[in-house]
């Protein structure tokens, strides 16, 4: 039985790795052979079966295919309908983490516990999300890392290196920024930013554009008129992208069943051009995380590249530019997350994370300029605080006779209440005919999973109330619902 257990739930590609005995980590393959497992879902029409990974990306019937769930894991709101059947984000994640916990544990040993990784920038519900899919798929959730956090540890295991170090991580759905330092075995994570939308999946989507606008004006009509059409035509963009980071142009057939064929020549040059405003957005999410620490570019002793797309040419040239130092790759740079973990799982205790945001509450509070009193976000736990860590803010109740505090929760660095997300509410009774300025005291705590809870004291009264975020929506499912699923998950026939 492997004691040492990480998993990469990707957007696209997910993996499984151990800790060997001599220490060293390894990628256990699927029941397909497969180093990685596309991150799909098939549900077949005729047979009672669920498909995951290659066989359901070829399955033919767009509308009975998930991909890239992980983007809305987030979303309280999103689910996926099939035969009547409603699937939550974190179902369907459950399946993928049951195939590869079923088909791995034949060559490692069974395990019931692993660490996952994340993106950077999951907010509470994502964290919360990811958590619930490994519960269905029985394991154990020891700890959520961050996906560039899990890649640094393995750099830093397998080249032996100290220094500050950052880890520029461009996977299928997300890119991640994330500046650590090394000191012999002790890892200090300074900061990380994170881009919603900003990964491979979105470079291929440019290079379809190249094709389509081709093929339209060869043949005159569209590539793609429906999902199944728009699917294929996607495939052919990704492995175009693949043999772009290799050639300067690459020529390709491609067409569909109503409209014929056309030849499509994309170059290297046509390519950067198109995706050129992804590279800045990336380079520009590098100059915001080196300024959350106030270093320079030159501070940074080894960059490092992480996710399948950094083998895009441009991508590094952008970053050597920018630098003024070549990057390096990160042993297998689709594996480098999945590794890492593994090796998390065992160095937990040498690595100093830090949280992902700002966790605050909305307060009536005064401008010292212009002493107006206005209701402003504030920030009771900073981004970029070690963790675990438990903060405390002290504010007053603005009216007299008020018989509930009620505590918004947010999560966000503004000050502005607009551009910060409220992910909870605490509502506290307290007695009547009490004056206006009593006492109330905020606490938020952090831990290892970048989990939040907030306490809520009445210190006139000494009344209280805790609570652990909780969301509610048709994606959302309770406790009861989660261990019923689970069951139900566990009956099927997943290949």
């Amino acid at each position: 039985m492997a004691e040492f257990v990480g998993i990469d739930l990707g957007t696209t590609l997910s993996g499984l790795a151990y800790l060997r005995p001599d220490g060293q980590a390894e990628i256990v393959p699927n029941g397909d052979g497969e180093r990685l497992t596309p991150s799909v879902v098939y549900f077949d029409r005729h047979e009672e079966i669920t498909l995951v990974g290659s066989a359901a990306r070829d399955g033919g019937d767009p509308e009975r295919t998930v991909y890239q769930i992980k983007r809305h894991m987030d979303d309280p709101d999103h689910y996926v309908e099939v035969d009547g059947r409603r699937w939550t984000p974190a179902e369907i994640s459950a399946l993928i983490l049951s195939k590869l916990k079923r088909e791995c544990s034949r060559l490692i040993g069974d395990f019931t516990e692993a660490v996952i990784t994340v993106p950077a920038n999951f907010n509470e519900l994502a964290r919360k999300s990811t958590i619930a899919a490994a519960e269905m798929a029985e394991i154990k959730v020891s700890r959520l890392v961050n996906e560039p956090t899990a890649a640094a540890v393995y750099y830093a295991h397998t080249q032996d290196v100290d220094g500050r170090i950052l880890v520029f991580d461009l996977g299928g759905g997300t890119l991640d920024v994330t500046i650590l330092e090394v000191q012999n075995e002790e890892i200090q994570i300074l900061t990380s930013e994170g881009a919603r939308h900003l990964g491979g999946s979105n470079i291929d989507e440019t290079l379809l554009e190249l094709y389509a606008d081709q093929y339209r004006e060869q043949v005159n009509a569209e590539l793609f008129t429906d999902e199944r059409q728009r699917r294929r035509a996607l495939q052919a963009a990704e492995d175009a992208k693949k043999m772009l980071s290799k050639l300067q142009r690459y020529t390709d057939t491609i067409g569909n069943d109503t409209n014929g064929i056309a030849r499509i020549e994309v170059r290297r040059e046509a390519f950067e051009k198109a995706v050129s405003k992804l590279l800045t957005r990336s380079i520009m999410l590098v100059e915001q995380a080196l300024d959350g620490v106030s270093l320079k570019p030159s501070e940074i002793d080894h960059v490092v590249l992480v996710g399948g797309s950094t083998r895009i040419p441009k991508v590094k040239s952008a970053l050597e530019k920018f630098f003024g130092k070549a990057p390096k790759s990160c042993s297998n740079v689709d594996e480098a997350v999945a590794l890492g973990a593994a090796v998390f799982a065992q160095r937990a205790a040498h690595v100093r994370e830090v949280c992902n945001q700002s966790y605050g509450t909305l307060a009536m509070l005064v401008n010292a300029a212009t002493g107006e009193e206005a209701v402003r976000n504030s920030i009771v736990i900073a981004k970029n605080t070690p963790i675990p860590c438990s903060k405390t803010q002290i504010y007053m109740t603005s009216e007299p006779n008020e018989r509930f505090i009620e505590v918004d929760i947010t999560q966000g660095e503004d000050d502005d209440p607009r551009f910060v997300d409220v992910i909870g509410k605490i509502s506290l009774e307290v007695p009547p005919d009490r004056p206006a300025g009593c006492e109330v005291a905020v606490t938020y705590s952090y831990d290892e999973n970048q989990r939040v809870r907030a306490l809520v004291v009445d210190k006139q009264s000494g009344r209280s109330q805790e609570v652990a975020v909780t969301y509610r929506g048709a994606g959302i499912l309770s406790e009861e619902e989660l261990q019923k699923r689970g069951r139900a998950l566990r009956q099927l026939r997943i290949e």
